[in-house]
């Protein structure tokens, strides 16, 4: 089997800032994509994390680390994930089309609790909000359909990298990102073992 590497290549740079995609992944791998693709300073905590899980499990990892010290970095970079595009980003191109058995993809949430969405079957949902529940001191709730982080759109690139159209999404809060990271990525990373993701 190939080894992973990393590969970076940068989106787009202005005065202050910079948009730089990141790609971990050793060509082949189908079973499973991380993603963050708003790493940096634009959903802090975020492209650790997807990192981190990847190389735990084996998994492809692509995001985005923007950083810009004049307007922000979520200003500058911060495209809604319906509109993130492989013709945009390099480097997702070139997984787009591989059909990922499962796709965990992480984001940031500036309420201190965290929603579980994502185009994903409910159930699992439900058994990942669960998971995290017991793990983590702020709440979890899945995210209500109709709202705006259900991430249930199937522009959203956590569906489309999936082979069945359904991802996970994560929105999460400060301390999930920062504090209870760890705790985090091990419910993951059992959610993984147990077959439920």
């Amino acid at each position: 089997m190939p080894r992973p590497i990393l590969q970076t290549n940068p989106v787009e740079v202005t005065e202050t800032g910079h948009l730089t995609e990141v790609l971990y992944d050793d060509g082949v791998t189908d079973d499973m994509a991380v993603c963050a693709a708003h790493g940096g300073a634009v959903e802090p905590g975020t492209g650790e994390q997807a990192l981190e899980l990847a190389t735990r499990t084996g998994a492809t990892c692509w995001g985005c680390f923007g950083y810009d010290g004049d307007v922000g970095a979520f200003d500058a970079f911060h495209p809604a994930s319906s509109d993130i595009d492989p013709a945009t980003y390099d480097l997702l191109g070139r997984i787009a089309d591989r059909g990922f058995e499962t796709v965990i993809s992480l984001h940031g949430l500036a309420e201190d609790r965290v929603l579980v969405g994502g185009g994903v079957d409910g159930d699992v949902k439900r058994r990942v909000r669960e998971r995290l529940a017991d793990a983590l001191s702020t709440p979890v709730a899945v995210a209500a359909p109709d709202g705006q982080y259900a991430g249930t759109d199937d522009a959203n690139f956590v569906n489309w990298l999936a082979a069945d159209g359904g991802g996970l999404q994560l929105e999460q809060g400060q301390t999930a990102r920062a504090d209870e990271s760890e705790a985090v990525l091990d419910v993951l990373d059992d959610l993984l073992a147990d077959d439920v993701l």
